[in-house]
């Protein structure tokens, strides 16, 4: 009985180490704990998704549509004026029928009937060393003189010498005019110029071809 009125004691000095090691515990368990609350700090924590407010329209506009103009006035279809076909007049040069081609052929002359300006073809009998040269008369009063050149067409080396040249008056009539050449080189092609002698406007004599013959070979 008196033993169980004793009460167990406890060394005191165990007491001290069992709340030295806990310490020590505590002091190691805190380390860790501390980096897993770093770790969880450092995780982006989602906000809650806030409604962005409604962002303010403008008022309607208000469009005003311009009327249109007023069409012109027509006159009425009854008062415009259609032109109408009318005939047409061709004014027709007196002294020619209707249908009727007019006589563009100059008319006759009394001398040769030379147009103007004045053409006229000479004629060439060749002989030996020599030509004969004849044409009609032109019957214009202004001539006074014919002249006509043997031009040889056998060119020579340096300046061409002068062509033999005659000389025929005007006759009264209508006649045919003829000159004669002599002194011609033989196998030698030649043309003949004939030229008359005219008056200009201030009434100054001068010369004026009025035609050449096809090159003629002399005998």
């Amino acid at each position: 009985m008196a033993g169980r009125g004793r009460r167990q004691r406890r060394p005191r000095g165990h007491g001290g180490t069992v709340a030295a090691v806990a310490a020590v515990g505590l002091i190691a368990f805190s380390g860790p704990v501390t980096e897993v609350a770093a770790t969880v700090t450092a995780t982006p924590t989602a906000l809650p998704a806030v409604p962005a407010p409604a962002a303010a329209l403008p008022d309607p506009v208000r469009v005003v549509a311009v009327p249109p103009a007023a069409p012109a006035a027509v006159p009425p279809v009854d008062t415009v004026d259609i032109p109408r076909p009318r005939p047409i007049e061709v004014a027709v040069r007196p002294g020619v029928p209707y249908g009727v081609m007019p006589d563009t052929d100059p008319p006759p002359s009394e001398c040769g009937g030379y147009g103007n300006p004045r053409r006229i073809l000479p004629g060439v009998v060749p002989g030996v060393a020599s030509a004969t040269v004849s044409w009609q008369a032109d019957g214009d009063a202004d001539v006074q003189r014919y002249r006509v050149q043997a031009v040889s067409q056998r060119l020579v080396s340096g300046l061409q010498p002068d062509p033999p040249v005659q000389i025929a008056a005007q006759p009264e009539d209508c006649v045919p005019v003829t000159v004669a050449f002599a002194g011609l080189t033989s196998g030698v092609p030649y043309v003949f110029w004939l030229e008359e002698e005219v008056p200009d406007t201030f009434g100054v004599l001068r010369w004026v071809q009025v035609g050449t013959s096809d090159a003629v070979v002399i005998g």
